[in-house]
């Protein structure tokens, strides 16, 4: 059995955080592997913290019975993590080997790393049944001048093709904008694992990928960008598409080459075969059942033993009170209607 700790789970609406938690439920359920959500933190001896920091703290104190794995939705930075939190009995999760290499180049050293994406919902991000009449860019925080150039790359070759912004849409219309699609050029920011694309990827749709050069080769608002510094910045072991291979369509680190890009993609994008990829290597059940195998290989807790155990308390977490749902509920609300309100002022420019 497993305790998950997550703050995002309470929440309806999507984003990568809560795609990681729903996506490891989906495949506990599909594995029959028992868990229980925001419970007390002693309930039971498999502890996993996915986005609470407090949780952390108060479970770093537990008998050492209580073994926590956590992350990776927890901290941006090492640097961001308390001094006074021991990780000593903590294993932290990062989503893919880039993302842990800048964690340990920065000087994290306080716990074991292990990598960890989610699994990709298939059934949900499925090969469709639509006519493929469009290329589908998908824009994620890079520059306007880099966009404008694909734009008119795309122009020149007589290629249609349809941009949706990241943060100006709702999954519905990802998933029809896919169905579409006869490839996604993805210019997007670093990705320590890459949800949105991967499942564009399981839909059957191939990409030509801009991938970064560098972590900083992405814009946001000023708070965002500040966090970073600028040694941090300039770190260059980065991508945008970390699970990715020749199957899945082609990557490209310079725009000078996005136009022989273009030209291979619309001779080639029936020939890749995408979402075999993700069944492969990104499927719910078999990650899911890699996180549990992380308590067999740092805690000597095996798969075997924890489909019998049973919750020690009926307790609650503190996310489960009805303050913390309703703070939820009044997020989400806030948040879809700034979505709505950027909608608005977006058609209007």
């Amino acid at each position: 059995m497993i305790n998950i700790i997550s703050r995002a789970y309470l929440s309806k609406s999507v984003g990568g955080p809560k795609k990681v938690v729903d996506n490891l439920i989906k495949g506990l359920d599909l594995l029959g592997y028992p868990y229980i959500i925001n419970k007390s933190l002693d309930c039971c001896g498999r502890l996993y913290i996915h986005d609470d920091a407090c949780a952390l703290a108060e479970a770093v104190k537990l008998p050492a019975d209580i073994k926590i794995i956590a992350g990776p939705n927890l901290y941006v930075l090492p640097r961001h993590i308390p001094k006074e939190i021991d990780l000593s009995r903590v294993v932290y999760l990062q989503p893919s080997q880039w993302a842990k290499d800048f964690w340990t180049n920065f000087g994290f050293n306080r716990c074991p790393i292990e990598i960890w994406p989610t699994g990709i919902d298939t059934d949900d991000f499925k090969s469709g049944n639509g006519e493929k009449k469009f290329v589908l860019v998908y824009f994620k925080q890079r520059e306007r001048e880099e966009l404008d150039f694909i734009k008119k790359t795309l122009e020149r070759k007589n290629t249609e093709y349809v941009v949706l912004e990241y943060g100006y849409y709702k999954e519905s219309d990802y998933k029809k904008m896919l169905d579409g699609a006869k490839y996604i050029v993805w210019l997007g920011r670093q990705e320590s694992q890459g949800i949105a694309l991967e499942e564009a990827l399981a839909s059957g749709v191939p990409a030509l990928v801009c991938d970064v050069n560098r972590f900083g080769q992405w814009r946001a608002g000023k708070k965002e960008m500040a966090m970073f510094t600028e040694k941090e910045n300039d770190y260059g072991n980065v991508t945008s598409a970390h699970y990715f291979d020749e199957t899945c369509g082609i990557k490209i680190k310079d725009l000078k080459d996005f136009d022989g890009g273009v030209d291979l993609m619309n001779a080639r994008y029936r020939s890749f075969s995408p979402r075999g990829y993700i069944l492969n290597n990104l499927n719910l059940k078999k990650q899911s059942r890699e996180l549990i195998e992380v308590y067999s290989k740092h805690f000597n807790l095996n798969y075997e033993s924890g489909l019998s155990e049973q919750a020690c308390s009926s307790g609650d977490w503190i996310n489960n009170s009805r303050s913390r749902v309703f703070r939820a509920r009044a997020r989400d609300f806030l948040k879809s209607a700034r979505v709505n309100l950027r909608n608005l002022l977006h058609e209007y420019k």
